[in-house]
């Protein structure tokens, strides 16, 4: 059965000033589109009924993805989910994005949707969060008050909000360079890979020798908000890497979820399925880490 969409005002703008100009005169009946594969299926189906639209496609330069040694990886709002995957120095340098990216939706969805409106969507399923909370990404926010950064993993406050403010718009996300021989990975379990995620898991690690440097560890799906497994990393960080401690980590990390009951999977499926996805990603990642 086909679904309509509702009526609503179309608006197009052309700068990030005008848009946070027309953001700060409007209620909560006015949202942004970009891509849309999030907002229009809301719309047919009534679950969000704005009343005005405003399309941000055509600012320019938004969609920039660009890399620096010293600064680290940039990426617009507006970036494609394809753009991303095909990115040769975020498969490189960041591999957890290229594989959040290789799994969310449809190649349709894919080149259409974008990193803005998944984040700024806050789904507790986002592909990317994850990722870029373990990676210790932030946001730029731009607003009629100037521009903030905000920590990727304190930008979600539930399902489906954020602590933007009404006048904010979400411009770039940054990541800051690694340092050399951390490896990152990002794994989800779905009915099929294209599919929402059941759990998902993202893992940063980098070592000296054979003790933990650093490691984050983020989780998605088994929550509100997507979060970071802190007892889990607490159980690595300073410690001998061994077997035994990153199945006892993948053990914490899978107490440390929150998941529920629903028409994808039990409650109880979900933390055995942060267990397995920790575990696969901490063996992942320390394989691949060379000891300094």
């Amino acid at each position: 059965m086909l679904l309509g969409l509702p009526e609503f005002e179309w608006l197009s703008t052309y700068s990030v000033e005008q848009t946070c100009a027309l953001l700060a005169e409007s209620g909560d009946d006015t949202m942004v589109i970009a891509g849309g594969t999030d907002l229009l299926t809301k719309m047919k189906h009534r679950r969000t009924v704005p009343r005005r639209i405003i399309n941000i496609k055509q600012i320019p330069h938004l969609d920039r993805i660009s890399y620096d040694e010293t600064d680290g990886l940039r990426i617009g709002a507006l970036a494609t989910v394809q753009a991303i995957e095909t990115a040769a120095v975020i498969a490189r340098r960041f591999p957890a994005l290229k594989q959040a990216a290789a799994v969310l939706g449809t190649t349709q969805i894919r080149n259409t949707a974008t990193l803005g409106g998944n984040l700024a969507n806050a789904s507790p399923s986002a592909e990317f969060a994850p990722p870029l909370i373990a990676l210790g990404a932030s946001v730029r926010c731009v607003g009629l008050g100037g521009e903030r950064r905000v920590a990727v993993e304190e930008l979600f406050v539930a399902p489906g909000k954020t602590v933007l403010r009404r006048d904010e718009l979400l411009t770039e996300v940054h990541v800051p360079a690694l340092p050399a021989g951390a490896q990152s990975v990002y794994l989800k379990h779905s009915l099929r890979r294209m599919d929402v995620a059941i759990a998902s898991a993202a893992v940063f690690l980098w070592r000296e020798g054979d003790l933990c440097r650093e490691v984050r560890i983020a989780l998605g799906a088994v929550g509100p908000t997507p979060f970071r497994a802190t007892k889990a990393e607490a159980a690595l960080r300073g410690q001998r890497l061994s077997a035994q401690r990153l199945e006892e980590a993948a053990r914490v990390a899978s107490h440390e979820s929150v998941p529920i009951d629903d028409l994808r999977a039990y409650a109880a499926y979900r933390c055995k399925l942060v267990a397995m996805l920790v575990g696969e990603g901490l063996d992942s990642t320390a394989s691949r880490t060379s000891p300094a």
